[in-house]
């Protein structure tokens, strides 16, 4: 018997696991499946083994914060009728972006439904996504603070995860892709136009070996750490 989350997910085209994070557009989804392949081929070890998944909550205008937002609510109401009903039991966290708008999306799905908390169902992206330890919620908010102190008020995203070496070699090779970059403690939040965006995600499927790569493996690592699954022998 199909429960309401697969039906749901088929008729968008998801493959839904049982451990899922729901980001907000395709290309998010795209570097981490880039970086899962690269370390499968060098680790043997998959990433998006036991259940976990990854999809984006929609495209264009359908996507971004209001997406999240939107589409994580529903999920999240779907798994818990369905688990009432003895279905597959699943799981849903949002994964925003570090910006302005993702800081205030977040906020706002967890004042609309007490249920949704901080750093155990929304995540925002930050430079060092720390390890749980098993406890989530506010030790887990307090540790990230802690350890991005130094970089408090940067803007981060998923480019941001990339080597620098990697991101300098597409400038050159695009230099009207950046518009600005954003420096602080050593990290840079690199921001890029609409159609830099697009050109270096097919730059980097071409160019990124592990090294490029190795802060979205540790990534795709602590999420999989947030949601239960075993993590620690497969992280770089």
């Amino acid at each position: 018997m199909i429960g309401l989350v697969e039906r749901y997910a088929n008729g968008k085209g998801w493959n839904v696991g049982t451990a899922n994070v729901l980001v907000e557009g395709t290309s998010d989804v795209r570097y981490l499946r880039l970086a899962r392949d690269i370390w499968q081929r060098e680790s043997n070890h998959d990433l998006f083994d036991s259940g976990f998944a990854v999809f984006e909550a929609g495209l264009k205008d359908d996507g971004g914060v209001q997406g999240v937002v939107r589409e994580l609510q529903t999920l999240r109401q779907m798994a818990s009728q369905d688990a009432a009903s003895l279905m597959t039991e699943r799981n849903f966290v949002g994964l925003f972006d570090n910006d302005d708008a993702g800081r205030k999306h977040a906020r706002m799905l967890c004042e609309m439904d007490f249920r949704v908390k901080h750093y155990r169902d929304v995540f925002l992206l930050h430079p060092i996504m720390p390890t749980s330890n098993g406890v989530l919620g506010p030790e887990l908010q307090r540790r990230a603070e802690a350890q991005n102190r130094s970089c408090v008020g940067l803007d981060w995203e998923i480019e941001d995860f990339l080597s620098e070496d990697l991101i300098r070699e597409f400038c050159n090779a695009h230099p009207r892709a950046l518009v600005r970059k954003q420096e602080m403690a050593g990290r840079v939040h690199y921001e890029f136009s609409k159609a830099g965006k697009e050109h270096l995600q097919g730059y980097v499927a071409k160019e990124a070996l592990v090294d490029d790569v190795i802060e979205l493996i540790r990534l795709i690592c602590a999420l999989r750490d947030y949601l239960g699954l075993e993590h620690e022998k497969m992280c770089p």
